[in-house]
């Protein structure tokens, strides 16, 4: 279970220890022992208006709420499951100059990541025009495979949220669809991202992203 706290925060319970993402200072926070009951029993609570002051000063004091920003709120809940039906590989099918465009599409993803926020690029692809992510999972998969492929022959370091973002993207303009999802390991403290739809996960194994809690999807 995770919660939207603020427009740019949200939260999760991993191992019973609460942390915050706050993606416009691109980072995560463990809540304070001693703030987190507090705040674990607001956020346990059916919506009750106004957040506790014991929670606002929490958020005060790592900056997470800020003058001006909306009220904290505990009332949009999600709960994320990574899908873990298995999906078998289609014939791979030869594209002539594919190496080159996955080059373009990673080095633009890694430029993007270097001249804007995360908070920016998040927002941005959440105004994009829904595509559909249940009943092509075949097809998804088959230009997963190819853009892997491909990606193998790019001489830039292979990052989750680099390569996630570029896959992405690559996908996006083909149509299909897909959810980004981060999450993390309480400890040692460990943070990861992938794509899925409800039907698989597109850029990494079950038994590895199962040991996440979600923290974000979008």
């Amino acid at each position: 279970m995770l919660w939207r706290i603020l427009p740019h925060a949200t939260a999760c319970i991993a191992s019973e220890k609460l942390f915050v993402l706050d993606v416009r200072q691109d980072r995560y926070f463990r809540v304070p022992t001693t703030s987190s009951a507090d705040m674990l029993e607001w956020l346990n609570r059916n919506y009750a208006g106004t957040p506790p002051k014991a929670v606002v000063e929490t958020l005060k004091r790592a900056k997470i709420l800020r003058e001006g920003d909306a009220e904290p709120t505990n009332a949009l809940k999600d709960r994320v499951v990574a899908p873990a039906g298995l999906l078998q590989p289609g014939a791979h099918v030869p594209r002539s100059g594919l190496s080159f465009a996955v080059a373009v599409r990673v080095a633009a993803t890694r430029l993007s990541l270097r001249m804007f926020s995360l908070s920016s690029i998040l927002a941005a692809r959440q105004t994009r025009t829904p595509l559909p992510m249940r009943g092509n999972a075949q097809a998804a998969l088959a230009e997963v495979e190819a853009f892997e492929r491909a990606r193998r022959l790019v001489p830039i370091a292979r990052n989750c949220l680099l390569d996630s973002l570029a896959l992405d993207r690559w996908l996006e303009r083909r149509g299909f669809g897909s959810q980004l999802v981060f999450g993390i390991l309480p400890e040692p403290f460990g943070a990861h991202c992938w794509l899925q739809t409800p039907e698989a996960i597109l850029n990494d194994s079950y038994d590895h992203v199962s040991s996440f809690t979600p923290i974000l999807a979008i």
